[in-house]
């Protein structure tokens, strides 16, 4: 079985915003009231009349981001910043679209600009951090973090950041470090607490990644990713009913999610309830029928209960999904063998040993932790 810790957020920038120069009054007007496409036409008819505005395209540029045309932003921001080489708020807007749109590059060419003029700003610092980050440079990201944290000892997203890095490349005791210093300066940093906790539990210290999640829990009981992550640590742990309420929470939220029912799954499954790790499943599978892992632990269940029908149909399926994978195939041969296809069963014993040479994925029960992209906890 395998078990999936959700990941480990990330700072980003995603707000749609700025101040300018009245150089089109009625398009500011527009954009207070919420009317974008207004504003939009109201910018373009300035632009018309007078091309060399550099607020008159910032402001394009946020009435874009708020149409969520994040191309057409950018392009507006470009031309402020052409416009005018110190525009300050543009270049941070341009960086920051930029991120929104997975261009990476942008915000780093950006950042540098900026800091030509200022090189002691440890926000723009910060931002290319995060972009050198987004582009897997790590070592540079590393330091442009440091070098803000140098400038703003205080600027606690750089930490929290730098412990992202630090986890991403499984160096769990910095990223420690670095949460902690994170929640020394903001104690109330949920997602500094909700990292740590996944920290705690990689480096095997489950009563402390358990306290770190119900702490966060406590300040957001609505935070879904916190539930289901503390059920997979009560499961490792053994403490099955606890691990049980905490995904039942986590659905009582309203959420319909595959993994959840998986890990519902999976703790029947060890607690010997086979029927009902069968039906939590099977609604994995309604929900993602290309989750192999649900259809790999359902065929095990039926080969168990000796439904060698049902066993050959799951283990099929994930044969389908991945070629290589070599339990299935060792496993379909046994319920062929049950069932006296011999033919069948040696064809497929013959398979497992051809796959276990390619099989690099073994689907057992361990736990990892992607890196997603979260929110600010500002926003």
């Amino acid at each position: 079985m395998r078990l999936l810790i959700i990941g480990v957020v990330l700072i980003v920038f995603s707000h749609c915003s700025g101040d300018a120069k009245d150089f089109s009054p009625a398009g500011d007007r527009y954009y207070d009231e919420g009317k974008w496409d207004e504003a939009i036409r109201e910018y373009e008819n300035a632009l018309v009349k007078n091309k060399k505005q550099p607020e008159t395209y910032f402001k394009l540029g946020n009435a874009y981001c708020k149409k969520g045309k994040l191309e057409e932003a950018v392009e507006a921001f470009t031309l402020a910043t052409q416009l005018n080489p110190d525009y300050r708020e543009a270049y941070q807007r341009l960086s920051e679209v930029s991120m929104q749109i997975g261009v990476p590059e942008n915000e780093i060419k950006a950042c540098l600009r900026e800091l030509q003029k200022n090189p002691n700003d440890a926000d723009v610092h910060f931002r290319l951090g995060l972009a050198y980050y987004k582009c897997n440079i790590f070592g540079d990201a590393k330091r442009e973090y440091e070098t803000a944290i140098g400038l703003d000892p205080k600027k606690e997203e750089a930490y929290f950041n730098l412990g992202v890095l630090y986890q991403d490349l499984n160096t769990y005791e910095k990223a420690e470090e670095m949460y902690k210093k994170a929640i020394e300066i903001s104690p109330g940093y949920d997602k500094a607490h909700f990292n740590l906790a996944i920290a705690y539990y990689k480096m095997g210290r489950l009563d402390e990644s358990i306290t770190k999640y119900k702490r966060v829990l406590s300040v957001n009981p609505n935070y879904l990713d916190a539930y289901v992550n503390l059920g997979i640590v009560y499961f490792v742990r053994g403490s099955y009913a606890d691990a049980l309420h905490a995904l039942e929470r986590a659905l009582s939220l309203g959420t319909v999610s595959d993994k959840i029912h998986y890990y519902r799954g999976n703790i029947y499954n060890k607690m010997g309830k086979m029927d009902a790790a069968i039906m939590e499943y099977q609604k994995a599978i309604e929900l993602n029928s290309k989750m192999i892992a649900s259809h790999y632990n359902l065929g095990l269940i039926y080969l168990k209960k000796k439904m060698t029908d049902e066993a050959v149909r799951e283990f099929t399926k994930v044969i389908a999904l991945d070629h290589d994978y070599a339990n299935a195939y060792l496993y379909r041969g046994e319920a062929y063998e049950l069932q006296g296809e011999l033919g069948n069963a040696q064809n497929d014993y013959n398979s497992y040993q051809h796959a276990r040479a390619a099989f690099a994925r073994i689907y057992r029960e361990e736990s990892t932790s992607p890196y997603y992209v979260g929110s600010n906890p500002a926003d």
